[in-house]
């Protein structure tokens, strides 16, 4: 895909969130873009259901972003 065309579909997918409310600010307020390649690393277990995830520029290696899913609680949806 294009730089373009990614940021196009990174603008739908923001858009999904903006409907539920969880933005303090719409996409289309936020001209400036830039396009990164970038890396998911995801820690995970055969044993537990919480993951990590880490975002790393795949050619530097820099952090982008991180984020930690915690186990589902035995209140929550079955464990697949």
């Amino acid at each position: 895909m294009s730089h373009h065309e990614l940021i196009a579909k990174a603008r739908e997918h923001a858009e999904v969130f903006e409907r539920g409310g969880e933005f303090p600010v719409r996409v289309a307020e936020l001209p400036r873009t830039r396009v990164r390649k970038a890396v998911l690393i995801y820690f995970g277990s055969n044993d537990r259901d919480d993951v990590i995830q880490i975002l790393l520029d795949s050619e530097s290696g820099d952090f982008i972003d991180a984020s930690y899913s915690p186990p589902l609680s035995d209140t929550g949806p079955e464990k697949k």
